[in-house]
């Protein structure tokens, strides 16, 4: 079974529509299609550009359970929920009261800043403040792991995307959390979109990759696709680089479940 699970429409900052998508994939012989639309949950029920808004929610589902009719293409439903320094509090409603297939937790913001929306954030820290920004991002996602509320970790290390690393002080707190994603149960996606960021590889690094499986963290694949054009690119590569780290299998979800196919069924050649 060729799957994918994440994946964005217009519902929130993709391109296309969400028919689109599932037409592409149907063309590329996809039989499971996860979609997760970003979705942040704030206390005063704000609105955030490029996000799907919680009132729409509702018709979201609907419509995924709509265009999952009209093909061979299974669709299941996913959010891909932002985790911020918040913590549960305001996220457990949703994350718990919908009716989704799987939930992805992702850390797009680190004391309130954008790590991934353009270069200039970077572009002036010295080392010293960059390492910071990670050390808050490798905090939040030990946070979010430790809430037991998802799933799938959402493209980790992320904040790679245009190129600034961390330094080596850092591995122990890269530790902590990979040591509570392991102990939650999540899987980690091999997110393939990265391969045409400015870091020029996958989310995460073959060396985090590594350490997930010393650490028996299961994985799945897939492109963070933004438009119908970027369903499974780079899904040959990114298997590739789960068999160099040592994987032979990605995990696929439905109704909560998480069950496993060979890494070899996991692309189309």
């Amino acid at each position: 079974m060729l799957a994918t699970f994440h994946n964005h429409s217009v519902w929130s900052d993709g391109a296309d529509t969400l028919e689109a998508l599932y037409e592409q994939a149907g063309r590329l012989g996809v039989s499971l299609l996860g979609m997760s639309e970003h979705f942040c949950a704030y206390p005063d029920g704000a609105a955030v550009a490029g996000y799907l808004p919680a009132d729409r929610i509702d018709a979201y589902l609907s419509t995924l359970r709509e265009v999952g009719q009209t093909g061979p293409v299974e669709v299941v439903a996913g959010l891909e929920f932002d985790w911020t320094e918040a913590g549960a509090e305001w996220v457990r409603p949703y994350a718990e009261g919908l009716p989704l297939d799987y939930r992805i937790g992702s850390v797009h913001y680190v004391a309130g800043e954008g790590i991934d929306i353009d270069a200039s954030f970077w572009m002036s820290k010295t080392q010293e403040e960059i390492d910071a920004v990670y050390a808050g991002y490798w905090r939040l996602i030990r946070g979010m792991a430790e809430s037991g509320l998802f799933d799938i970790v959402g493209h980790l290390d992320l904040p790679k995307k245009f190129g600034f690393v961390s330094g080596p002080s850092l591995r122990g707190l890269e530790d902590e959390a990979l040591d509570a994603i392991a102990a939650s149960g999540m899987t980690v996606e091999f997110n393939t979109a990265g391969f045409d960021k400015p870091c020029a590889e996958g989310y995460p690094s073959a060396d985090l990759l590594k350490r997930c499986r010393q650490r028996g963290i299961p994985v799945t694949l897939s492109s963070d696709a933004h438009r119908a054009a970027h369903v499974i690119r780079g899904f040959e590569r990114g298997a590739a680089v789960l068999a160099a780290a040592g994987y032979d299998r990605v995990a696929r979800f439905r109704g909560r479940e998480r069950w496993f196919e060979g890494l070899d069924d996991a692309v189309v050649r």
